[in-house]
């Protein structure tokens, strides 16, 4: 039996068809944001809380188990981020982060966006999203320190509830620490840079003008350079 020729769509068709694919495609990424805003707030939120509370017979200060539960979400982050820099592909994104970091602290030098440049510039950066994690880790016990609850319900909402504050703090702290040399500020930025040690790679000459194409891609880089230029002359 000859198989029918399947006829072509019509320009009608054909717009239906790509608005159904759009709107799946839409659905599967909004989808795929919210399961992970679910795992982050359980994984780093909720089960350090948890296991925290597994002390509480044996430590009865709430200080101290505050303390306790924003150490174990700090080991749980860096073994995340340790565990999965284990990975190949996982690694080659590091190795462009770093291609990132090299080109924004090329052009915060005042030097031009060239390859041989961006090389021998640092991997590290202080306004990085790594370092902004970390701060946000570290607000987060001082502030689960000196708010007490005692309903344990109530406990976990405020946790949830104080997200977006504790984030806005520590957006605030790396704004600073971007535009400031001061010597505390240097120091308190310091555990975010080490941890970039996980989080960058050395990237190669390839990853470096995907970096360059990036920048130009969005941000006319000359004028701020020379801009630079002249207030370090």
């Amino acid at each position: 039996m000859d198989e029918k020729k399947k006829e072509p769509m019509t320009e009608e068709e054909r717009r239906r068809q790509e608005q159904k694919e759009k709107k799946q495609e839409n659905a599967m990424m909004g989808g795929t944001v919210v399961l992970s805003i679910v795992l982050a707030v359980a994984v780093f939120m909720m089960l350090p809380y948890y296991l925290s509370t597994l002390f509480q017979k044996v430590i009865t200060s709430q200080w101290v188990i505050a303390l306790l539960e924003g150490v174990i979400r700090l080991v749980i982050f860096i073994g995340y981020v340790a565990l999965i820099s284990l990975m190949k592909d996982i690694r080659r994104v590091y190795m462009y982060h770093g291609a990132e970091h090299k080109c924004i602290n090329c052009i915060e030098h005042g030097m031009d966006l060239t390859v041989d440049n961006v090389r021998k510039s640092s991997r590290f950066h202080k306004r990085c999203g790594t370092s902004f994690l970390l701060i946000v880790m570290l607000v987060s016990i001082l502030f689960f320190m000196f708010i007490r609850v005692d309903s344990p319900i109530l406990r976990v909402v405020l946790r949830l509830l104080l997200i977006p504050v504790i984030a806005g703090v520590s957006y605030e702290f790396i704004r600073l620490a971007g535009r400031s040399d001061n010597a505390v500020v240097n120091l308190l930025s310091k555990p975010g840079l080490w941890l970039q040690g996980l989080t960058t790679k050395e990237p190669d000459d390839e990853m470096i003008e995907v970096g360059i194409a990036s920048v130009e891609a969005v941000f006319d880089w000359k004028p701020y350079v020379e801009e630079i230029r002249r207030e370090m002359k």
